[in-house]
């Protein structure tokens, strides 16, 4: 159940941990190692809020499970999610705008918390 979440009401991860980055540290990523850093937001957008997997063929997005999150790992900044064993992998995910500035306050939370 999507809870009434459209593909319209999501952000495409690698956008959005952009977003998230911006927002929280107040300037753009740096190009060194920017998929990694998009990878590492993924993360952190997914242990703070819920990912949707966003397939072609279906109407509605589908929530990822936290099992899932758990057994996969992101790739390509972001945008996939792959998984060790014989399961195709998750090529678009998209996250709401709720869960990025989740993870923004979080992000900033912590800066804060270490200054």
């Amino acid at each position: 159940m999507t809870h009434g979440i459209s593909k319209h009401d999501l952000v495409a991860i690698p956008v959005a941990a952009r977003i998230v980055f911006q927002r929280a540290y107040g300037r753009s990523p740096p190009k060194t190692h920017l998929a990694d850093r998009l990878n590492g937001l993924a993360y952190c957008l997914a242990s703070l809020g819920r990912l949707y997997a966003i397939e072609r063929r279906k109407a509605a997005p589908r929530p990822l499970s936290r099992e899932e999150l758990a057994c996969g790992y992101f790739r390509n900044g972001g945008r996939e999610l792959h998984f060790l064993d014989e399961r195709a992998p998750v090529l678009h995910i998209g996250v709401t705008e709720a869960s990025i500035e989740g993870a923004v306050s979080a992000l900033r939370r912590n800066q804060a918390a270490l200054r």
